[in-house]
């Protein structure tokens, strides 16, 4: 080995034992190079959850509110007299009516029906006994009794009479209007008052008079008793 390559190999080892770090720190400069990297990649975009879908407002409504069973139900019409109760009263109206467990027991004014001492109907007796007429179709079944009444004012023989014809029209304007029954009717007179015609001191009671003058109509609701 001559003096020149002596030297050289000389001067590369002391190079080497200069810089020992030299080798090492690259590799630390290479993993904060790769940080940076990652660190100015920006993160992936995060996908929006779905929103679930918006209820109309209308099913919430529908959902929350529900109808109740009574606003489903399309009210049925209320007859003028109701066949149905026990109380059979018309409102506004002259007739008056009670039912049993066979019978519907229909009172009508007389005043309303006729003239004084007469037994023709009246035009404004009409409405009444369309009401009681109806009664009769929905109800009627077997016999119906027609029964007139006067007040005491009278003999007992004209009285009788006259509410004995009384009933007679009654009927045959049933009988006008397509209700063919089984009917039967009969005059009492005075003699089965429902208010007293005097009062105690024996004045006139005109108001209870007036209660005494009818007609009354007993609809039997089955063929047979029973049934």
């Amino acid at each position: 080995m001559n003096a020149t390559t002596a030297f050289s190999l000389f001067a590369a080892v002391a190079l080497c034992a200069c810089n020992p770090q030299s080798s090492s720190s690259q590799a630390p400069a290479a993993a904060a190079s790769a940080q940076n990297v990652q660190a100015e990649t920006p993160p992936p975009a995060s996908v929006p959850a779905q929103a679930a879908p918006t209820q109309p407002a209308s099913a919430a409504l529908q959902t929350a509110e529900p109808q109740s069973a009574a606003a489903q139900t399309t009210s049925a019409p209320v007859s003028s007299v109701s066949a149905q109760g026990s109380n059979l009263s018309a409102t506004g109206s002259s007739l008056s009516a009670q039912q049993t467990g066979f019978n519907i027991e229909i009172n009508l004014a007389s005043d309303v029906l006729f003239d004084f001492d007469k037994a023709d109907l009246k035009p404004e007796a009409d409405p009444e006994l369309q009401k009681a007429a109806e009664v009769i179709r929905e109800k009627g079944k077997g016999l119906i009794l027609i029964t007139g009444h006067t007040d005491s004012k009278g003999s007992d023989a004209y009285n009788k009479k006259l509410s004995l014809a009384r009933a007679e029209a009654v009927k045959q304007w049933f009988e006008k209007h397509g209700l063919h029954y089984d009917y039967q009717t009969d005059g009492k007179g005075a003699a089965e008052p429902i208010a007293p015609n005097t009062h105690e001191d024996g004045s006139d009671n005109p108001e209870g008079r007036a209660k005494n003058r009818r007609v009354e109509i007993v609809i039997n609701k089955t063929k047979q008793l029973g049934e």
